[in-house]
């Protein structure tokens, strides 16, 4: 597992994960009902590392899925990345190739401060799209838009912008270096992020992980809290894994999540996902 996000509309929690073996961005999209049991997947081609993801829910109970998009390298002796946002109808036992389909549309970043790397991210009680990017001013950004702005104009400095802000540094978080970006969601004027990493082997002790919460009305290196979540400590291999807003009959729920390891040869993942439902602390 790389990402996750919530249909509230029909009960559903979508998965993102990177096709193993796979160097050109392929992924799988897995449905499943909220106890997990798996009623579908949709294969995809060319797209991302799948690290961040969104659902847009539709009437129909098949939603869009918003992921990054255009997996590639630039120039010769660089490593691949993606580079645009993109949005795709989901569909059971589906198959689709970013370069090939029009089922794909694209959304190029014509941000003046924006370099490359976008990650996207709904917010489904205000319906925005949260944007992760490197930045030209700073190395990393977050811009925030109302979504049907971006399904209508696009992603431009010509599409208002509801808020902008550059993301603390690891050492502003007081967070490690190995301590890596793992996600992102936002709900109302906060935006929330996961960070951490895997233990060197399964076995070992699961490394520290850390959930941050920033306010998009804040500028520079601001910071709102880093709570360190000991969620999923005694899973083997735990990853942190994805974040996202699920809009449950109790209220909004701040979901966290974990890849850990239960088998090797083949190598076989768990994907685990938590939550609280007090979003401040």
């Amino acid at each position: 597992m790389q990402s996750f996000a919530f249909d509230h509309v029909h009960g559903h929690i979508y998965f993102v994960q990177t096709k193993v073996g796979s160097t050109n961005g392929d992924l799988w999209v897995t449905r499943t009902d909220l106890s997990g049991k798996v009623l579908g997947a949709m294969a995809l081609q060319g797209f991302d590392h799948g690290s961040s993801m969104a659902i847009q829910p539709d009437t129909s109970g098949s939603p869009y899925v918003w992921l990054a998009g255009d997996w590639r390298s630039l120039s010769r002796g660089t490593a691949p990345n993606s580079h645009t946002i993109c949005r795709i109808k989901y569909s059971d036992g589906g198959r689709l190739d970013y370069a090939k389909d029009a089922g794909v549309r694209r959304f190029p970043i014509r941000l003046s401060d924006f370099r490359d790397c976008p990650r996207p991210s709904i917010d489904p009680y205000t319906n925005r799209l949260l944007i992760r990017y490197m930045g030209t001013t700073s190395p990393w950004r977050l811009a925030l838009f109302d979504l049907p702005a971006v399904i209508d104009k696009g992603i431009s400095d010509t599409t208002p912008i509801l808020a902008k802000r550059a993301l603390p540094t690891n050492a502003q978080l007081g967070l490690s270096d190995s301590d890596h970006f793992q996600g992102m969601t936002s709900y109302g004027q906060y935006a929330y992020l996961s960070y951490g990493g895997p233990p060197a082997k399964p076995t070992d002790p699961a490394k520290p992980s850390y959930l941050v919460r920033l306010d998009m009305n804040k500028a520079g290196g601001s910071v709102e809290e880093v709570y360190r979540t000991r969620a999923g400590e005694s899973l083997s291999g735990r990853e942190p894994q994805g974040m996202a807003i699920w809009r449950s009959p109790g209220g909004p729920r701040l979901a966290f999540g974990f890849s850990s390891k239960i088998s090797g040869s083949p190598d076989q993942f768990r994907a685990t996902v938590f939550y609280k439902s007090d979003l401040t602390r």
